[in-house]
């Protein structure tokens, strides 16, 4: 489903400002609604036309009356610029990188030392598909995004909120009943398809190609013009939470990620919890099957311990 970037704004509109009011705020939820069916659930349920005309009509109303036009609105999606660099911002909590491993023999050893690290219990492990993308964190408040930063070196980032409200798999304000001050984590990617239709237009027009689509999307965050950056056409999975305020903290790790659901984010249908390192063996041969016939690349599986609590007891290293 394409969407077009620049639509004329210029409709004939005869309202009141109050029933203008009224008529985007049922816009914008009728387009936010659309939007998570499309790119989220993956069930859209309208075509781009009608879809298009939708937000044609909310971006006329909010032209003619901008006192009524929010930061969430969809309308802000595309269109902001950054003058000059991207500043930097400092993460709240550290965004650790993963320790490596290629041998199963690492992970027995692995899965021995949280054995011993919590006196002899076998905890569950949530195995996930590491998606081979760029590392972000969202930062929500009251339900609002106000922030998206990659990375960086783990302490400091870059702010690329206007890039990341490009990105239509991350929502503006969060469904439900959101905590106060909430802080998601997960990968920005490119699916195959879309990354080998951009550098079919680069070749033709005698651009340099990326070389995978995690270059193509690290390069789209950093773009200083987000119009730009939503011609990639971005996407955006959960993988795990940075800061949670306001609300009682989820139990495991699998709470988490339903949780996220709710709240209108992508996750991964591809994890498992494991209670014994055969099935944790048997998840990785399986992914290793199905990793060429994704719609994303794959370059790894992570273990966490599914129970939060038990992750807190045990701690963590360097990575």
């Amino acid at each position: 489903m394409l969407r077009s970037l620049f639509l004329p704004l210029k409709l004939p509109i005869n309202m009141t400002p109050s029933q203008a009011q009224q008529e985007i705020q049922v816009l914008s939820k009728q387009i936010d609604e659309h939007n998570e069916r499309y790119y989220v659930k993956h069930q859209p349920t309208i075509a781009d036309t009608q879809y298009d005309e939708l937000l044609k009509k909310l971006m006329a109303l909010e032209e003619q009356f901008p006192q009524f036009k929010l930061p969430t609105s969809p309308s802000q999606r595309v269109g902001a610029k950054v003058e000059g660099n991207i500043p930097t911002v400092a993460h709240q909590n550290k965004m650790l990188s993963l320790d490596n491993t290629y041998s199963m023999e690492d992970i027995k050893d692995w899965v021995g030392r949280v054995v011993k690290g919590l006196d002899g219990v076998s905890p569950e492990l949530m195995l996930e598909p590491k998606i081979d993308g760029v590392s972000c964190a969202l930062m929500y408040r009251n339900g609002e995004l106000v922030l998206g930063a990659t990375r960086g070196d783990g302490s400091v980032g870059e702010d690329v909120t206007h890039n990341v409200r490009t990105i239509r798999s991350v929502p503006l304000k969060l469904k439900g009943a959101a905590p106060a001050v909430l802080e998601i984590r997960g990968e920005v990617y490119m699916d195959k398809e879309d990354f080998a239709k951009l550098n079919q237009e680069r070749e033709k027009a005698g651009e340099e190609i990326f070389v995978n689509p995690r270059n193509a999307a690290s390069g789209a965050l950093k773009l200083l013009d987000s119009r730009l950056t939503a011609l990639r056409h971005l996407k955006f999975f959960v993988h795990s939470v940075g800061l949670l305020d306001g609300k009682n903290q989820p139990l495991t790790q699998g709470d988490f990620l339903q949780e996220c659901r709710t709240y209108g984010f992508m996750v991964n249908e591809h994890n498992r919890i494991c209670k014994t390192f055969e099935e944790i063996v048997e998840f990785c041969q399986q992914i290793q099957q199905q990793r060429q016939n994704l719609d994303y690349d794959v370059d790894g599986i992570v273990l966490k311990v599914n129970e939060i609590e038990l992750q807190k007891r045990l701690g963590h290293t360097l990575k």
